[in-house]
């Protein structure tokens, strides 16, 4: 019996940009919406440039990216922990969510 285990990675702007400009479905997509050649991204991959501040958002738009703040992130795990339709709470019984 094979037990297969999945791992959930932290996500990564490194390997985001790694794994999109490696791929050659995605790697001109992402070097035309930065406005480099391809010196540019291979200079970029081994180091020797950085990403300047005027493409950040060009770079999180073509990558899917999204920025979110942690306080956001928690009030939506809180708010699903809870749930829209809570039948508990609506019932006078308190709030619902593990360990109620």
């Amino acid at each position: 019996m094979n037990a297969q285990v999945n791992v959930v990675r932290k996500p990564s702007m490194e390997r985001a940009f790694r794994e999109a400009l490696v791929d050659p479905a995605t790697r001109a997509k992402v070097r035309d919406a930065l406005a480099w050649d391809d010196s540019q991204v291979s200079r970029f991959m081994s180091g020797q440039m950085g990403l300047t501040i005027d493409k950040i958002d060009a770079a999180m738009a073509v990558l899917s990216l999204v920025v979110s703040s942690k306080q956001y992130m928690d009030f939506l795990a809180y708010g699903s922990q809870i749930g829209a339709a809570c039948h508990c709470a609506r019932a006078g019984m308190g709030e619902c969510g593990p360990g109620r």
